[in-house]
């Protein structure tokens, strides 16, 4: 196992991966410093970014479980110099305490105001969550630097070379597009007719469609999919998110739901059009100049942020507007990438 940095910043990442992600983009004006910075959460989100170039070290929970003494005691060997909690979660923060870490940033809601040495408010701050993760960044780094990008997130090399070989095993290095079938909530995932529509199109253009996702409902849906269409590569389950993140770096672009891809997608330069039912886009849609957010204007029941639906028909993603779509994916779409090589630059 990798010695992780010591002195570091220990970043707490929450259970979503999405919000994991976009946690990371908020930290480049930190990163920007040479601060090491370590991932600090649940197995399945820090390893995304073990070897990455978005963390200097990752530390997942340990078995043992997330007792106080035991997140105090990983804080305290790692002589850790800040945590940042940015999970919504008291007891990152009060680990440090325990572990006489000097800097703890968290929420002020809940009790926070108490444990941390600088807090910000979540709640009742009424922006996207990326700009709620820059302002609690700056209550303990007021002179960051202002207005810079997020870096193009890299995973490990290994799960590029992972990449790399899948795509020449499918003989798809002449260029594909990624379609992200998933979705945490079943009311913010489109039907197959929706897809089936997009894949033809594709079909057309000569663009082959790589389907993606995870669990049995994406399975049983890239069934559907397959079955319905012709020559659309099925890889729900196939991959990692390290390796996943590599695929979308030589994609010709991605169109996905409301998910953890749509933000993994932003995050490592995809072209992307991401389709939005419920959620609030402009709380946490993801961000970039390659990106299209589509979600239907005409409905007054949106944004309801809600995990269910009490519209019949759940219109918002039972009638998307597919001509909006792959007008939208027409615009984002870049030129083939080459393979391999230098294909992850």
């Amino acid at each position: 196992m990798t010695e992780l940095p010591k002195g570091a910043v220990w970043v707490r990442l929450p259970r979503f991966i999405g919000d994991g992600i976009m946690i990371s983009q908020s930290l480049e004006p930190l990163r920007q410093t040479g601060v090491p910075l370590v991932a600090w959460g649940p197995a399945k989100v820090v390893e995304l970014y073990r070897g990455s170039n978005a963390f200097d070290g990752v530390q997942a929970d340990e078995p043992a479980g997330r007792s106080l003494g035991v997140l105090a005691r990983t804080l305290r060997r790692a002589r850790a110099a800040a945590v940042i909690s940015f999970a919504r979660s008291l007891r990152p923060l009060l680990a440090g305490l325990v572990a006489g870490v000097p800097l703890r940033l968290g929420w002020k809601e809940g009790g926070g105001w108490l444990l941390a040495t600088h807090h910000h408010l979540w709640w009742q701050t009424n922006l996207h969550h990326m700009d709620r993760y820059d302002g609690l960044l700056r209550k303990a780094y007021p002179h960051l630097p202002t207005d810079v990008p997020p870096c193009r997130f890299r995973p490990r090399p290994e799960a590029e070379a992972i990449a790399d070989e899948l795509l020449r095993s499918r003989q798809l290095d002449s260029g594909f597009v990624v379609l992200a079938l998933g979705g945490n909530e079943w009311n913010k995932r489109m039907e197959s007719g929706p897809w089936i529509d997009l894949i033809h199109r594709l079909e057309a253009d000569g663009l082959p469609a790589i389907l993606l996702g995870h669990g049995p409902d994406d399975q049983q849906l890239a069934d559907e999919l397959q079955a319905g269409t012709n020559g659309t590569v099925n890889l729900v389950g196939a991959l990692s998110l390290a390796e996943t993140s590599a695929l979308l770096g030589l994609a010709r672009g991605m169109v996905g739901n409301d998910s953890a891809l749509v933000h993994l997608a932003g995050a490592v330069g995809c072209p992307l059009v991401a389709v939005f039912g419920p959620t609030r886009t402009e709380w946490s849609a993801p961000r970039g100049p390659a990106v299209r957010i589509i979600q239907r204007k005409d409905l007054p029941c949106l944004p309801c942020a809600v995990h269910g639906c009490a519209v019949p028909g759940h219109p918002c993603m039972r009638e998307v507007p597919v001509d909006q779509i792959w007008q939208a994916l027409q615009e984002v779409l870049r030129p083939a990438p080459s393979l391999p090589g230098g294909s992850h630059a």
